[in-house]
């Protein structure tokens, strides 16, 4: 049978809000694909999703399920906390891992599951949709023509409503659950980071400079004191003299080349939530993570990438933390950084 064809086996851990809303309704979308099993600690949730979106098995233990469903791959998608050691399981029992993002808490957990990876050479995912929106797939594309000139500047306005900075609970923390999209954004646009410096509220409003490797400059301004129903993400990117690019909300875009529009993406929906889940990465994250288990091309958020966005997070803290000084991402990392995470990460300009 064409592998391409093969049902391809696919196991979830976790069957809360988040995948129940995001992640499980796109699995119809891909072709040939099984959902073999749900695992959850409360069955209960596991049973439902199971009955919602047609696994084949439910189960409350991890190991169990790695063990006897027969899959192809693992989704993750359960608190944080947990990513780091769920995936090394995975990829040491032989399968492919997709988590949720962050890939850890930390920098240095991120690398213990690259170095997972890299052991065992089964390939590992984060999942950061704004990699896989249409919107930032083009906008990607057009800084790396060349009619785009070197990359110049970096705008980014991100908010939220509010987050409780539970110091014991990273998952309330804004800035790795809110924040981490839009500096793992930053790079995927423009490349790696040489140095940053930050400041804080409160935890709550951040204003971070960044220097890139290429030599543009860029600036993210975070808060979580706005509010959910009120959209607020404004990226604007500027290249060459009159090269601008600006996009709103992850669905549209507008390029402007010597005065003229030059490329436009603005997609007309209509759903409850507002959020179609292709526009906005979800199911191309998932989709690009399956073809990849087939043999498809790297997709471009795995976890040597994931790895130095946490680097920059961690950077983008400590500096924020000491007032303003300057820091270069993976200078406050204990340890090593695998060759390869160097090797890896996006291609400065």
């Amino acid at each position: 049978m064409n592998s391409a064809k093969r049902p391809f086996r696919l196991g979830i851990v976790g069957a809360g809000n988040l995948s129940s809303r995001r992640i499980y309704p796109v699995l119809h979308t891909i072709d040939d694909l099984v959902l073999a099993a749900v695992c959850d600690l409360d069955e209960a949730k596991a049973q439902r999703n199971a009955r919602r979106f047609g696994a084949e098995r439910v189960y409350t233990d991890h190991r169990a399920m790695l063990a006897e469903a027969g899959l192809d791959a693992v989704v993750v998608c359960v608190d944080p906390r947990a990513h780091e050691a769920l995936a090394i399981e995975a990829l040491e029992a032989g399968l492919p891992v997709y988590t949720e993002k962050p890939p850890a808490v930390t920098a240095a957990g991120a690398r213990r599951v690259l170095e997972a990876s890299e052991r065992t050479g089964r390939l590992c995912v984060t999942a950061f949709k704004k990699r896989y929106a249409p919107a930032y797939v083009k906008a990607r594309a057009i800084v790396q023509d060349a009619a785009f000139g070197a990359p110049h500047l970096l705008s980014i306005d991100y908010a939220s409503g509010p987050y409780r900075n539970d110091p014991a609970n990273p998952r309330s923390w804004f800035l790795l659950d809110f924040g981490l999209h839009i500096i793992d954004l930053a790079r995927f646009l423009y490349g790696e980071v040489a140095e940053v410096f930050a400041w804080e509220r409160e935890r709550t409003a951040y204003a971070v400079c960044l220097r890139f490797a290429s030599g543009a400059l860029g600036t993210l301004a975070l808060t979580s004191h706005r509010d959910y129903a009120v959209s607020t993400e404004k990226v604007e990117l500027t290249g060459g003299q009159g090269r601008m690019l600006s996009l709103a909300n992850s669905i549209e875009l507008s390029y402007w080349q010597d005065k003229e529009i030059r490329a436009w993406h603005s997609p007309s929906f209509s759903t409850a939530g507002g959020d179609s889940l292709v526009e906005t990465g979800f199911r191309g994250e998932l989709a690009a993570f399956v073809d990849a288990c087939r043999g498809g091309p790297e997709p471009p958020s795995v976890i040597a990438s994931g790895y130095r966005t946490m680097q920059l997070y961690e950077a983008i803290a400590a500096s924020a933390a000491a007032g303003g000084r300057t820091v270069r991402p993976g200078e406050t990392e204990a340890g090593p950084a695998p060759v390869a995470a160097a090797r890896s990460g996006e291609a400065a300009r």
